[in-house]
């Protein structure tokens, strides 16, 4: 082809082809527009009735797109909440065949057949679900409990099981899951629970207490030689002084570290005492109206300090400002020396000690109340005898009541030298 040779013209469509094209073309935009349209249209239905709680209009959704998993997922929910367990059935049936990979819709259909009687239904439906999301926790926590309630303990125990190693905090729902299961037995609770953490440990410690077997609960912290945080030793602490396990709670709060039974912790007031302490040490009152305690050096009756009590005002006669839980033997006869002094002392109802049962609170012995004005040391001593099955007393400074209301006190009390014998 020379440069002076015209260029021939290429095939071209014609311009009934070109109309025909940009025809398909608007109508495949119409197409995608109206379905576009039609798929917020049924999502924004199907909103408004999981919303409203209507199932009419979630089956209008369904209707607007049958192959929208989600219109047929909304549906169902709202004919289960219904009752309609046959029509909330075959709403997850469709919603399961459009998408047969969604674990969550196997779940809900798995609790609908469950609930209108097809164990075997539901049991399929529940392994489809962990077979689909091997790893999570809701899966095999419904499998499992379905399990339970076909009569397969065996399986049922180890779905659940895995179910609470892949979400911790199903754990104390597993322990409760074991004890309603079997019979509510604290041994087999044990066996199957399988703490293998600390805090799995503490859940089935503390449960077993509550539940009233607070020896097997010890037994298996003891077991497995567990080391608490404080704020769980403290927790588990307030379960056994709640069950009325003094003797446990009482290794648990000397660390297997303390004097026994029938001994009054720090009786000299040596170690720096807390107010707050619920367990078997001294226990100061607090935010307590119109009086103060402190540990005091001067002229202490042995050792380096007592207990100074501060009276300025009205108080209630009947609270304790200091008491002391103390574990002894149950029937066991005791002495309880002390000794005390005061200073300007000017009261009606005059302070004394008494000696409690701790579990239901019976006064057991009290000593003569103090000397008002000034005096200086003076020993005192009771006697008391510990009721059967009883496992501690306390011991508690407490005011005679008044002839009238208010009863206030001024002045100071010293205490010190506080020893316990068994007779």
């Amino acid at each position: 082809m020379t440069p002076h040779e015209p260029t021939p013209e290429r095939p071209g469509l014609s311009a009934a082809a070109r109309a025909v094209v940009a025809a398909l073309a608007v109508l495949a935009l119409a197409w995608c527009a109206w379905a576009s349209l039609r798929d917020g249209a049924s999502r924004m239905i199907s909103d408004y009735a999981v919303r409203a709680r209507v199932p009419a209009a979630a089956y209008s959704a369904a209707q607007l797109t049958p192959e929208d998993p989600e219109a047929h997922y909304a549906l169902a929910g709202l004919l289960a909440d219904t009752g309609d367990a046959a029509g909330a059935a075959r709403s997850y049936d469709r919603a399961v065949a459009l998408r047969p990979r969604d674990y969550v819709i196997r779940l809900e259909l798995g609790k609908v057949k469950d609930e209108a009687g097809d164990s075997e239904g539901a049991l399929e439906e529940f392994r489809a679900g962990a077979r689909l999301a091997p790893y999570y926790a809701q899966p095999r926590w419904q499998l499992g409990n379905a399990l339970l309630r076909a009569g397969r303990r065996g399986e049922a125990v180890e779905e659940l099981r895995r179910a609470a190693e892949s979400d911790p905090g199903l754990y104390p729902n597993f322990v409760q899951t074991l004890w309603y299961a079997g019979g509510r037995d604290p041994q087999s609770l044990a066996l199957e629970a399988r703490p293998r953490t600390p805090d799995e440990t503490l859940t089935v410690v503390r449960f077993l207490i509550k539940a009233g077997a607070a020896g097997d609960g010890v037994r298996v912290l003891r077991q497995s030689a567990a080391a608490p945080s404080e704020e769980a030793r403290r927790a588990l602490l307030s379960d056994l002084l709640n069950a009325g396990d003094y003797a446990d709670a009482y290794d648990i709060w000397s660390g297997g570290r303390g004097t026994g039974r029938g001994a009054v912790a720090d009786g000299g007031f040596e170690a720096e005492a807390r107010t707050d302490d619920e367990g078997f040490g001294w226990r100061f009152a607090r935010d307590a109206a119109a009086l103060s305690l402190s540990l005091d050096a001067e002229s202490p009756r042995q050792g380096a300090r007592s207990l100074r009590v501060e009276f300025a005002g009205n108080s209630d006669p009947s609270a304790a400002p200091v008491s002391q839980l103390v574990v002894v033997e149950p029937g066991a006869r005791y002495r309880l020396s002390f000794s005390a002094r005061t200073k300007e002392l000017i009261t009606g109802g005059p302070p004394f000690l008494q000696v409690n049962s701790a579990a239901r609170g019976e006064a057991l012995a009290s000593s003569p109340a103090f000397a008002p004005g000034t005096s200086g040391w003076r020993d005192y001593s009771v006697e008391f005898t510990a009721p059967a099955g009883a496992e501690a007393v306390r011991l508690s400074l407490r005011r005679q009541a008044c002839a009238s209301s208010p009863c206030p006190a001024f002045g100071s009390v010293w205490l010190d030298a506080f020893e316990l014998k068994r007779l």
